[in-house]
Parts: C-alpha cells; sequence; structure tokens
C-alpha cells in the first residue's frame, strides 16, 4: 500500500499560517492534536507524513492518522478529500488486520471507517452495515479495555439508529469507560482520541436527555483545552436552547 504521493512529496516544513508552533518538532501525536483542535486537512496531512517517517508507512500510527483524516472531512464537509483517502485506509487496515487477526484496534477503527463510509453513502449501509458490526464486536471481544476499542465502540452505538442496534446509554458507558482508561493510563495530555472522547461522552448524554450533565462534561473538556472551540460552540448552543 503506497501512501497519497500528494503526501510524500510535502515537504517537512509546511504547515498552516495560523499554527504558531513549531511542527518539525512535534511527534505524529502531537500534530494530530492540533490538526483536531483546528480542523485543519493540511495538519492532518502532515500527521500522516509524520506517522509514516517514524513508524513506517504500514503502521498502525499511520492508520490512526488517516482515519482522523477521515473524521474531520465530516466536519468540514469535504467529500472530495474524504474520497481520496477512503481506500487507502481500508486497505491498510485490511492488511494490519490480516497480519494479527487477535488485534482488536485495527477492527475497531475499520468498523468506524466503514460507518463514514455510509454516513456518506447511506445506501452502502445495505453492504457494510453488518460487517461494520461485525468488525466491532470482534474488537470489543479481543480488547475490551482498550481506550480506543472503548471510544470507537460507544461511537457505533451513539450514531447507529436505533433499529440497527444504537443505543446511546451503552454510549454513555463505553464512553466513560474510554475515558477512565485513559486517564488510569496517563495518556490524556495532547491526545486528540480523549478530548473526542469527552466530546462522544457529553453528546451521548445530551441524547438520553442527561442535559446537565452533558454541559459539566463539555465545560470539564474546555478546562482541559481552552483552545477546543468544537466544546466551546457546542456548549454556547446548548446553553441558548
Amino acid at each position: 500500500m503506497k501512501l497519497n504521493n500528494k503526501i510524500m512529496k510535502k515537504p517537512l516544513f509546511v504547515m498552516t499560517i495560523v499554527l504558531t508552533v513549531n511542527v518539525m518538532a512535534q511527534s505524529p501525536s502531537e500534530t494530530q492534536y492540533a490538526a483536531y483542535l483546528k480542523a485543519s486537512k493540511t495538519m492532518w496531512e502532515k500527521s500522516i507524513q509524520e506517522a509514516a517517517e517514524d513508524k513506517g508507512e504500514k503502521s498502525f500510527e499511520v492508520a490512526i492518522a488517516m482515519y482522523g483524516l477521515l473524521g474531520n472531512t465530516m466536519a468540514t464537509q469535504d467529500e472530495e478529500t474524504f474520497d481520496e483517502y477512503k481506500d487507502q485506509t481500508v486497505d491498510l487496515l485490511e492488511e494490519l488486520i490480516d497480519e494479527n487477526p487477535e488485534w482488536g484496534e485495527p477492527k475497531a477503527v475499520l468498523s468506524s471507517t466503514y460507518g463514514l463510509v455510509m454516513a456518506y453513502s447511506p445506501m452502502k449501509g445495505m453492504i457494510l452495515g453488518m460487517k461494520s458490526n461485525s468488525l466491532m464486536d470482534e474488537a470489543i471481544k479481543l480488547q475490551p479495555e482498550s481506550a480506543l476499542v472503548q471510544k470507537l465502540y460507544a461511537g457505533s452505538k451513539l450514531y447507529t439508529p436505533k433499529m440497527f442496534g444504537g443505543d446511546p446509554e451503552k454510549a454513555v458507558i463505553a464512553y466513560s469507560k474510554s475515558i477512565s482508561i485513559y486517564e488510569e493510563q496517563g495518556n490524556t495530555d495532547g491526545n486528540w482520541l480523549y478530548l473526542d472522547a469527552m466530546m462522544g461522552l457529553a453528546m451521548s448524554y445530551k441524547s438520553t436527555e442527561q442535559e446537565d450533565k452533558a454541559k459539566s462534561t463539555l465545560e470539564d473538556a474546555i478546562a482541559i483545552e481552552p483552545q477546543y472551540f468544537w466544546a466551546k460552540s457546542t456548549l454556547a448552543k446548548m446553553n441558548k436552547s
């Protein structure tokens, strides 16, 4: 699997003008964190390049960065970029699964990637729905103590329609477990997946009509990261309603 040529040809100094930190001194995860906060396609692509150079083109770190970019297109409504990267993301995750079938995390990420595909193309749910559910079930059985697996499992329960297995109450439980695991591991600073789990928990509380808990979770996220504008705007909308 070869990464998008456009990424691999980009010089290491490429960055968005608004970014004020020195990206070249950052690890891929730090670049992903900046990309997540700024919803920046450029920074996500940068993180893919860094992960490939640091861990190898076929590493799980590259898969996570590519998954982050795909998720970012949902926020920016950039279906063109999604179409550009979805196939190579799926291909890489399938390779990782084939190499280690007992590793749950790539299965959870692939399941969630299929969820993004279905969000853009609902008709594909007829083909991918059962496949996505099966992968997530396998992932949660293989690695129930993985914060990432719990987070992605929670997302599947939050955003899947109830008639197809969605359950916001289960999402609350899984997001809470994911957050607890990240915190127990001390894996919270500069971790966009941790922040995203907090956002997911807030949305799960909102879906289960626990608005006070939703607001409190958003306030906690903002206290952790004052530049978390998505949480700020979501909280502002909730306070106005």
